[in-house]
Protein backbone atom coordinates (compact mmCIF):
# COMPACT_ATOMS: atom_id res chain seq x y z
CA UNK A 1 0.00 0.00 0.00
CA UNK A 2 1.19 3.50 -0.79
CA UNK A 3 1.67 5.19 2.55
CA UNK A 4 3.10 8.69 2.53
CA UNK A 5 0.83 11.27 0.95
CA UNK A 6 2.26 14.70 0.37
CA UNK A 7 4.08 14.11 3.59
CA UNK A 8 6.11 16.51 5.67
CA UNK A 9 9.11 14.20 5.51
CA UNK A 10 9.24 14.85 1.78
CA UNK A 11 9.89 18.45 2.75
CA UNK A 12 12.04 18.35 5.84
CA UNK A 13 13.78 15.14 4.87
CA UNK A 14 14.94 16.04 1.41
CA UNK A 15 15.25 19.74 0.96
CA UNK A 16 18.89 20.86 0.97
CA UNK A 17 18.80 24.60 0.56
CA UNK A 18 21.74 26.81 -0.25
CA UNK A 19 23.02 29.00 2.53
CA UNK A 20 25.12 32.05 1.84
CA UNK A 21 28.80 31.75 2.63
CA UNK A 22 29.69 35.22 3.85
CA UNK A 23 33.40 35.61 3.21
CA UNK A 24 35.75 38.47 2.65
CA UNK A 25 35.89 37.63 -1.04
CA UNK A 26 32.30 38.66 -1.53
CA UNK A 27 29.75 36.01 -0.72
CA UNK A 28 29.16 32.75 -2.53
CA UNK A 29 26.67 29.94 -1.95
CA UNK A 30 27.50 26.65 -0.26
CA UNK A 31 25.69 23.31 -0.04
CA UNK A 32 23.62 22.84 3.10
CA UNK A 33 22.20 19.43 4.03
CA UNK A 34 19.39 20.65 6.26
CA UNK A 35 18.18 24.24 6.43
CA UNK A 36 15.47 23.14 8.85
CA UNK A 37 18.02 22.64 11.58
CA UNK A 38 18.56 26.38 11.60
CA UNK A 39 14.89 27.19 11.75
CA UNK A 40 13.94 27.22 8.13
CA UNK A 41 15.31 27.20 4.65
CA UNK A 42 14.62 27.45 1.00
CA UNK A 43 12.20 24.61 1.07
CA UNK A 44 9.82 25.97 3.67
CA UNK A 45 6.22 25.73 2.63
CA UNK A 46 6.71 24.08 -0.74
CA UNK A 47 4.59 20.97 -1.27
CA UNK A 48 5.20 18.17 -3.72
CA UNK A 49 3.13 17.47 -6.81
CA UNK A 50 -0.45 16.65 -5.70
CA UNK A 51 -0.61 13.91 -8.34
CA UNK A 52 2.14 12.12 -6.41
CA UNK A 53 0.32 12.73 -3.14
CA UNK A 54 -2.79 10.75 -4.01
CA UNK A 55 -3.54 7.49 -2.25
CA UNK A 56 -4.14 5.34 -5.29
CA UNK A 57 -4.53 1.98 -3.54
CA UNK A 58 -7.12 0.54 -1.22
CA UNK A 59 -5.78 -0.87 2.08
CA UNK A 60 -4.18 -4.30 1.99
CA UNK A 61 -4.63 -5.25 5.66
CA UNK A 62 -8.39 -4.75 5.86
CA UNK A 63 -11.22 -6.06 3.72
CA UNK A 64 -12.98 -3.36 1.69
CA UNK A 65 -16.32 -3.85 -0.01
CA UNK A 66 -16.22 -4.26 -3.76
CA UNK A 67 -18.58 -1.31 -4.27
CA UNK A 68 -16.39 0.91 -2.07
CA UNK A 69 -13.30 -0.06 -4.08
CA UNK A 70 -15.07 0.76 -7.34
CA UNK A 71 -16.08 4.23 -6.13
CA UNK A 72 -12.58 4.77 -4.75
CA UNK A 73 -11.03 3.92 -8.14
CA UNK A 74 -13.41 6.34 -9.86
CA UNK A 75 -12.36 9.02 -7.39
CA UNK A 76 -8.67 8.44 -8.11
CA UNK A 77 -9.28 8.81 -11.86
CA UNK A 78 -11.26 12.01 -11.35
CA UNK A 79 -8.56 13.42 -9.06
CA UNK A 80 -5.83 12.72 -11.61
CA UNK A 81 -7.95 14.51 -14.21
CA UNK A 82 -8.12 17.48 -11.79
CA UNK A 83 -11.87 17.02 -11.48
CA UNK A 84 -11.70 17.53 -7.74
CA UNK A 85 -15.41 17.92 -7.11
CA UNK A 86 -16.06 14.67 -8.98
CA UNK A 87 -13.29 13.00 -7.00
CA UNK A 88 -14.80 14.16 -3.70
CA UNK A 89 -18.19 12.81 -4.74
CA UNK A 90 -16.75 9.39 -5.60
CA UNK A 91 -14.67 9.18 -2.41
CA UNK A 92 -17.76 10.08 -0.38
CA UNK A 93 -19.62 7.26 -2.17
CA UNK A 94 -16.80 4.92 -1.11
CA UNK A 95 -17.21 6.07 2.50
CA UNK A 96 -20.94 5.51 2.19
CA UNK A 97 -20.19 1.88 1.39
CA UNK A 98 -17.45 1.57 4.01
CA UNK A 99 -17.41 4.20 6.77
CA UNK A 100 -13.95 3.08 7.97
CA UNK A 101 -12.25 3.62 4.59
CA UNK A 102 -9.38 5.82 5.83
CA UNK A 103 -7.73 6.31 2.43
CA UNK A 104 -10.95 7.79 1.04
CA UNK A 105 -11.10 10.36 3.85
CA UNK A 106 -7.51 11.37 3.20
CA UNK A 107 -8.05 11.71 -0.54
CA UNK A 108 -11.05 13.95 0.11
CA UNK A 109 -8.75 16.12 2.21
CA UNK A 110 -6.21 16.25 -0.62
CA UNK A 111 -8.91 17.26 -3.09
CA UNK A 112 -10.04 20.09 -0.83
CA UNK A 113 -6.42 21.24 -0.49
CA UNK A 114 -6.09 21.23 -4.28
CA UNK A 115 -9.19 23.43 -4.37
CA UNK A 116 -7.62 25.88 -1.93
CA UNK A 117 -9.78 24.90 1.05
CA UNK A 118 -7.30 23.92 3.80
CA UNK A 119 -9.79 24.16 6.69
CA UNK A 120 -12.16 21.73 4.98
CA UNK A 121 -9.21 19.46 4.15
CA UNK A 122 -8.14 19.37 7.79
CA UNK A 123 -11.64 18.29 8.88
CA UNK A 124 -11.46 15.25 6.61
CA UNK A 125 -7.92 14.40 7.68
CA UNK A 126 -9.09 14.48 11.29
CA UNK A 127 -12.05 12.23 10.46
CA UNK A 128 -9.72 9.64 8.90
CA UNK A 129 -8.13 9.13 12.33
CA UNK A 130 -11.44 8.82 14.18
CA UNK A 131 -13.47 6.78 11.67
CA UNK A 132 -10.74 4.36 10.62
CA UNK A 133 -9.26 2.43 13.52
CA UNK A 134 -5.47 2.41 13.73
CA UNK A 135 -5.01 4.82 10.83
CA UNK A 136 -2.67 7.78 11.30
CA UNK A 137 -1.97 9.22 7.85
CA UNK A 138 -4.63 11.92 8.15
CA UNK A 139 -2.88 13.27 11.23
CA UNK A 140 0.42 13.15 9.37
CA UNK A 141 -1.09 15.44 6.74
CA UNK A 142 -2.34 17.77 9.44
CA UNK A 143 1.22 17.85 10.79
CA UNK A 144 2.53 18.61 7.33
CA UNK A 145 0.07 21.52 6.98
CA UNK A 146 1.22 22.92 10.33
CA UNK A 147 4.87 22.62 9.25
CA UNK A 148 4.18 24.51 6.04
CA UNK A 149 2.55 27.26 8.10
CA UNK A 150 5.58 27.41 10.40
CA UNK A 151 3.75 25.95 13.41
CA UNK A 152 6.35 23.36 14.36
CA UNK A 153 4.99 22.63 17.84
CA UNK A 154 1.52 21.83 16.51
CA UNK A 155 3.05 19.81 13.69
CA UNK A 156 5.02 17.51 15.97
CA UNK A 157 2.04 17.15 18.28
CA UNK A 158 0.08 15.85 15.28
CA UNK A 159 2.87 13.39 14.43
CA UNK A 160 2.86 12.17 18.04
CA UNK A 161 -0.91 11.62 17.86
CA UNK A 162 -0.41 9.70 14.63
CA UNK A 163 2.00 7.20 16.24
CA UNK A 164 -0.29 6.82 19.24
CA UNK A 165 -3.08 5.75 16.89
CA UNK A 166 -0.81 3.81 14.52
CA UNK A 167 2.42 2.88 16.35
CA UNK A 168 4.32 1.89 13.20
CA UNK A 169 3.26 4.78 10.94
CA UNK A 170 6.49 5.35 9.01
CA UNK A 171 5.92 8.91 7.84
CA UNK A 172 5.07 10.15 11.33
CA UNK A 173 8.16 8.44 12.75
CA UNK A 174 10.40 9.96 10.08
CA UNK A 175 9.15 13.45 10.83
CA UNK A 176 9.68 12.83 14.54
CA UNK A 177 13.18 11.58 13.69
CA UNK A 178 13.91 14.86 11.90
CA UNK A 179 12.61 16.82 14.88
CA UNK A 180 14.84 14.80 17.23
CA UNK A 181 17.84 15.36 14.95
CA UNK A 182 17.30 19.12 15.00
CA UNK A 183 17.18 19.01 18.79
CA UNK A 184 20.43 16.96 18.82
CA UNK A 185 18.59 13.93 20.28
CA UNK A 186 20.34 11.60 17.88
CA UNK A 187 19.57 8.34 19.70
CA UNK A 188 15.85 9.15 19.56
CA UNK A 189 16.16 10.06 15.90
CA UNK A 190 17.73 6.68 15.06
CA UNK A 191 15.06 4.90 17.11
CA UNK A 192 12.27 6.60 15.14
CA UNK A 193 13.90 5.67 11.82
CA UNK A 194 14.26 2.04 12.86
CA UNK A 195 10.60 1.97 13.89
CA UNK A 196 9.66 3.31 10.45
CA UNK A 197 11.71 0.54 8.84
CA UNK A 198 9.89 -2.09 10.91
CA UNK A 199 6.72 -1.11 9.09
CA UNK A 200 8.36 -0.81 5.68
CA UNK A 201 11.89 -2.13 5.24
CA UNK A 202 11.99 -0.72 1.69
CA UNK A 203 11.13 2.83 2.76
CA UNK A 204 13.76 4.89 0.92
CA UNK A 205 12.84 8.07 2.80
CA UNK A 206 13.88 6.30 6.02
CA UNK A 207 17.35 5.65 4.63
CA UNK A 208 17.63 9.28 3.64
CA UNK A 209 16.67 10.50 7.11
CA UNK A 210 19.06 8.01 8.72
CA UNK A 211 21.85 9.28 6.46
CA UNK A 212 21.05 12.82 7.61
CA UNK A 213 21.39 11.75 11.24
CA UNK A 214 24.78 10.11 10.65
CA UNK A 215 25.86 13.13 8.59
CA UNK A 216 25.00 15.41 11.51
CA UNK A 217 27.01 13.14 13.82
CA UNK A 218 30.02 13.37 11.50
CA UNK A 219 29.88 9.65 10.70
CA UNK A 220 30.23 10.22 6.98
CA UNK A 221 31.31 6.72 5.99
CA UNK A 222 28.25 5.25 7.69
CA UNK A 223 26.07 7.91 6.03
CA UNK A 224 27.54 6.91 2.67
CA UNK A 225 26.73 3.24 3.22
CA UNK A 226 23.15 4.10 4.21
CA UNK A 227 22.73 6.19 1.03
CA UNK A 228 24.11 3.39 -1.13
CA UNK A 229 21.62 0.98 0.46
CA UNK A 230 18.77 3.36 -0.31
CA UNK A 231 19.88 3.69 -3.93
CA UNK A 232 19.92 -0.10 -4.27
CA UNK A 233 16.25 -0.06 -3.25
CA UNK A 234 15.37 2.81 -5.58
CA UNK A 235 17.95 3.98 -8.12
CA UNK A 236 15.77 7.03 -8.86
CA UNK A 237 15.65 8.29 -5.26
CA UNK A 238 16.65 11.90 -5.95
CA UNK A 239 16.84 12.81 -2.26
CA UNK A 240 19.23 9.97 -1.48
CA UNK A 241 21.48 10.82 -4.45
CA UNK A 242 21.54 14.41 -3.23
CA UNK A 243 22.42 13.34 0.31
CA UNK A 244 25.19 11.10 -1.03
CA UNK A 245 26.61 14.10 -2.87
CA UNK A 246 26.74 16.06 0.38
CA UNK A 247 28.54 13.15 2.07
CA UNK A 248 31.11 13.03 -0.74
CA UNK A 249 31.73 16.76 -0.26
CA UNK A 250 32.54 16.11 3.39
CA UNK A 251 34.97 13.44 2.23
CA UNK A 252 36.62 15.96 -0.16
CA UNK A 253 35.54 13.99 -3.23
CA UNK A 254 34.10 16.80 -5.34
CA UNK A 255 34.02 14.72 -8.54
CA UNK A 256 31.74 12.09 -7.00
CA UNK A 257 29.69 14.78 -5.28
CA UNK A 258 28.94 16.44 -8.61
CA UNK A 259 28.09 13.06 -10.14
CA UNK A 260 25.64 12.36 -7.31
CA UNK A 261 23.92 15.73 -7.69
CA UNK A 262 23.68 15.09 -11.43
CA UNK A 263 22.14 11.66 -10.70
CA UNK A 264 19.58 13.37 -8.48
CA UNK A 265 18.65 15.74 -11.32
CA UNK A 266 18.45 12.85 -13.79
CA UNK A 267 16.08 11.10 -11.41
CA UNK A 268 13.98 14.24 -10.96
CA UNK A 269 14.68 17.19 -13.26
CA UNK A 270 12.72 19.46 -10.90
CA UNK A 271 14.54 18.43 -7.74
CA UNK A 272 15.44 21.81 -6.26
CA UNK A 273 18.07 20.76 -3.66
CA UNK A 274 20.32 19.16 -6.29
CA UNK A 275 20.11 22.23 -8.53
CA UNK A 276 21.00 24.43 -5.58
CA UNK A 277 23.96 22.25 -4.65
CA UNK A 278 25.19 22.02 -8.25
CA UNK A 279 24.98 25.80 -8.42
CA UNK A 280 26.90 26.19 -5.18
CA UNK A 281 29.76 23.91 -6.22
CA UNK A 282 30.14 25.30 -9.73
CA UNK A 283 30.05 28.84 -8.34
CA UNK A 284 32.89 28.07 -5.94
CA UNK A 285 34.88 26.75 -8.93
CA UNK A 286 34.16 30.05 -10.74
CA UNK A 287 31.94 28.39 -13.32
CA UNK A 288 29.48 31.23 -12.94
CA UNK A 289 27.55 30.43 -16.10
CA UNK A 290 26.65 26.92 -14.93
CA UNK A 291 25.86 28.15 -11.42
CA UNK A 292 23.62 30.88 -12.83
CA UNK A 293 21.76 28.31 -14.96
CA UNK A 294 20.99 26.03 -12.00
CA UNK A 295 19.78 28.91 -9.81
CA UNK A 296 17.60 30.14 -12.67
CA UNK A 297 15.99 26.69 -12.91
CA UNK A 298 15.20 26.81 -9.20
CA UNK A 299 13.53 30.20 -9.56
CA UNK A 300 11.35 28.89 -12.38
CA UNK A 301 10.20 26.12 -10.06
CA UNK A 302 10.05 28.27 -6.91
CA UNK A 303 9.79 31.98 -7.79
CA UNK A 304 9.76 32.98 -4.11
CA UNK A 305 12.89 31.02 -3.17
CA UNK A 306 14.97 33.73 -1.48
CA UNK A 307 18.15 31.63 -1.36
CA UNK A 308 17.94 31.06 -5.11
CA UNK A 309 17.31 34.79 -5.72
CA UNK A 310 20.41 35.69 -3.75
CA UNK A 311 22.56 32.95 -5.25
CA UNK A 312 21.54 33.86 -8.81
CA UNK A 313 22.42 37.50 -8.11
CA UNK A 314 25.84 36.47 -6.77
CA UNK A 315 26.41 34.39 -9.93
CA UNK A 316 25.36 37.37 -12.08
CA UNK A 317 27.98 39.45 -10.26
CA UNK A 318 30.56 36.79 -11.11
CA UNK A 319 29.53 37.16 -14.76
CA UNK A 320 29.98 40.94 -14.41
CA UNK A 321 26.28 41.54 -14.98
CA UNK A 322 26.31 44.16 -12.27
CA UNK A 323 22.93 45.73 -13.02
CA UNK A 324 21.26 42.33 -12.86
CA UNK A 325 23.09 41.49 -9.63
CA UNK A 326 21.91 44.74 -8.06
CA UNK A 327 18.30 44.03 -9.08
CA UNK A 328 18.60 40.52 -7.65
CA UNK A 329 19.85 41.71 -4.27
CA UNK A 330 17.11 44.31 -4.12
CA UNK A 331 14.50 41.64 -4.94
CA UNK A 332 15.71 39.68 -1.91
CA UNK A 333 15.42 42.79 0.25
CA UNK A 334 11.90 43.38 -1.03
CA UNK A 335 10.99 39.93 0.24
CA UNK A 336 13.13 40.15 3.41
CA UNK A 337 14.21 43.72 4.23
CA UNK A 338 16.65 42.68 6.96
CA UNK A 339 18.37 39.91 4.96
CA UNK A 340 22.00 40.18 6.06
CA UNK A 341 23.40 38.31 3.05
CA UNK A 342 21.69 40.60 0.55
CA UNK A 343 22.84 43.77 2.35
CA UNK A 344 26.39 42.40 2.57
CA UNK A 345 26.60 41.41 -1.09
CA UNK A 346 25.00 44.66 -2.22
CA UNK A 347 27.63 46.53 -0.20
CA UNK A 348 30.42 44.61 -1.92
CA UNK A 349 28.88 45.30 -5.33
CA UNK A 350 28.82 49.04 -4.56
CA UNK A 351 32.31 49.04 -3.00
CA UNK A 352 34.28 46.86 -5.40
CA UNK A 353 32.47 47.10 -8.72
CA UNK A 354 30.26 50.18 -9.00
CA UNK A 355 32.33 52.58 -6.85
CA UNK A 356 29.23 53.83 -5.04
CA UNK A 357 30.95 54.24 -1.69
CA UNK A 358 28.17 56.07 0.20
CA UNK A 359 25.75 53.29 -0.81
CA UNK A 360 28.30 50.65 0.21
CA UNK A 361 28.66 52.26 3.63
CA UNK A 362 24.89 52.28 4.09
CA UNK A 363 24.64 48.55 3.31
CA UNK A 364 27.58 47.56 5.54
CA UNK A 365 26.21 49.59 8.44
CA UNK A 366 22.87 47.78 8.01
CA UNK A 367 24.72 44.46 8.29
CA UNK A 368 26.28 45.52 11.60
CA UNK A 369 22.87 46.53 12.95
CA UNK A 370 21.27 43.20 12.05
CA UNK A 371 24.06 40.67 12.58
CA UNK A 372 25.04 39.95 16.18
CA UNK A 373 26.10 36.30 16.02
CA UNK A 374 28.79 36.01 13.33
CA UNK A 375 31.92 37.61 14.76
CA UNK A 376 33.96 36.98 11.59
CA UNK A 377 31.36 38.70 9.45
CA UNK A 378 31.19 41.69 11.78
CA UNK A 379 34.98 41.99 11.70
CA UNK A 380 35.06 41.83 7.90
CA UNK A 381 32.29 44.41 7.55
CA UNK A 382 33.96 46.72 10.07
CA UNK A 383 37.16 46.64 7.99
CA UNK A 384 35.17 47.35 4.83
CA UNK A 385 33.47 50.31 6.48
CA UNK A 386 36.84 51.72 7.56
CA UNK A 387 38.41 51.28 4.11
CA UNK A 388 35.33 52.75 2.39
CA UNK A 389 35.44 55.82 4.63
CA UNK A 390 39.15 56.32 3.96
CA UNK A 391 38.55 55.91 0.24
CA UNK A 392 35.60 58.29 0.30
CA UNK A 393 37.54 60.92 2.28
CA UNK A 394 40.47 60.68 -0.15
CA UNK A 395 38.12 61.21 -3.10
CA UNK A 396 36.51 64.23 -1.45
CA UNK A 397 39.90 65.77 -0.66
CA UNK A 398 41.04 65.21 -4.24
CA UNK A 399 37.88 66.88 -5.55
CA UNK A 400 38.33 69.84 -3.20
CA UNK A 401 41.97 70.23 -4.22
CA UNK A 402 40.94 70.34 -7.88
CA UNK A 403 38.39 73.07 -7.07
CA UNK A 404 40.96 75.15 -5.18
CA UNK A 405 43.54 75.16 -7.98
CA UNK A 406 43.67 78.45 -9.99
CA UNK A 407 42.64 78.21 -13.63
CA UNK A 408 45.53 77.74 -16.07
CA UNK A 409 46.93 80.96 -17.61
CA UNK A 410 46.84 81.52 -21.38
CA UNK A 411 50.45 81.78 -22.62
CA UNK A 412 51.36 85.04 -24.44
CA UNK A 413 51.36 84.85 -28.25
CA UNK A 414 54.81 84.64 -29.82
CA UNK A 415 55.90 87.09 -32.54
CA UNK A 416 54.44 86.12 -35.87
CA UNK A 417 51.75 83.96 -34.23
CA UNK A 418 48.12 84.82 -34.22
CA UNK A 419 45.26 83.28 -32.35
CA UNK A 420 43.44 80.54 -34.21
CA UNK A 421 40.37 81.81 -35.97
CA UNK A 422 37.01 80.11 -35.62
CA UNK A 423 35.92 78.26 -38.77
CA UNK A 424 33.88 80.45 -41.00
CA UNK A 425 30.30 79.54 -41.66
CA UNK A 426 29.16 78.40 -45.07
Amino acid sequence: MRRSIWSAVQQAGTVAGVALLLTACGGGPKPDPDPYGAGGGSGDGNGVNPDDALKADAPEKRAVKREAKASFTEGVSAYKAKNYEGAISSFKDAIGEDAAFGEAYVNIGLAYEAMGKPDEAQKWYEQSSTKSKGYGDGLVNIGRMHLEAGRKGEAYAAFQRAVQIEPLNPTAHLNLALAAKQQKRFADAVKHVRTALKSDSQNVAAYEVLAKVYYELGRFELARLVCETGILIDKDAAGVHNMLGLVYLKQDDVRRALASFEDAIKSDADYVPAHMNMGAITFNYRDYETAYRHFAIVLKLQPDNVSAMLSKAVAARGLERFDEAEKGYKAVLTAKPDHVGAHYNLGILYQEHLQKLPDALREFETVLRNENQDANLRQDVSKRIESSRIQLQAMREAEQEMKNQPPPKTPPAADGDAPEAEPAGG
